[in-house]
């Protein structure tokens, strides 16, 4: 897998943080280099979105952080584990809610591009946190808890061709050369 650094000014002045995250490695190991990984993009927002896999298996926008706990979804509603009340409190749900809007502001942004804009929203929690939902209760991200799964999931259907795969790179990380577009007929 390709690992593209952040390019923002800021982070560009800042001291490099040693080790990256704690996905980028695993997944590098597990993905050949027609995939690429990207940290921070700014797509559509603000907020940049954590990482995003682009390759053969789709556009993945992937939130890595949250607080720690246990969380459940039940009767259309989040919850948290108490552990000073050893019960379920309700939870604003935060991390759940900015994973789906990412990775639904990304399909937006490559709709605009018109590029394929299918966007997988993922949501790899760190250790120590547990997400559950209650049957018929999907929170609408997908929820994987290694980089072995994410990698699987990622890797399990083609549905991007190399040109494509270029292409939203190339609109995502800017830094990179710009594809060459192929000729409509061989005689032209």
């Amino acid at each position: 897998m390709v690992i593209h650094r952040p390019s923002s000014p800021s982070r560009r002045l800042a001291l490099p943080r040693a080790g990256g995250d704690r996905l980028s490695g695993p997944l590098g190991r597990r993905l050949d280099d027609r995939y690429h990984y990207l940290r921070r993009v700014l797509a559509g927002g603000t907020l940049p979105i954590e990482a995003v896999v682009v390759g053969p298996g789709g556009t993945w926008a992937i939130s890595l952080r949250s607080e720690a706990g246990r969380f459940r979804k039940r009767n259309g509603h989040w919850y948290r584990w108490s552990e000073g009340t050893e019960s379920w409190v309700p939870w604003d749900a935060g991390v759940i809610n900015a994973t789906r809007l990412a990775g639904r502001r990304l399909e937006m942004y490559l709709e605009r591009a018109t590029l394929p804009s299918a966007v997988t929203a993922c949501f790899v929690p760190p250790r120590g946190v547990e997400v559950e939902w209650d049957a018929g209760q999907r929170p609408g991200i997908a929820v994987i808890r290694d980089a072995d799964g994410l990698a699987a999931r990622i890797s399990a259907a083609e549905t991007l061709t190399k040109g494509q795969v270029d292409r939203i790179l190339a609109l995502l990380d800017p830094r990179q050369p710009l594809p060459r577009l192929e000729r409509a007929s061989r005689a032209g």
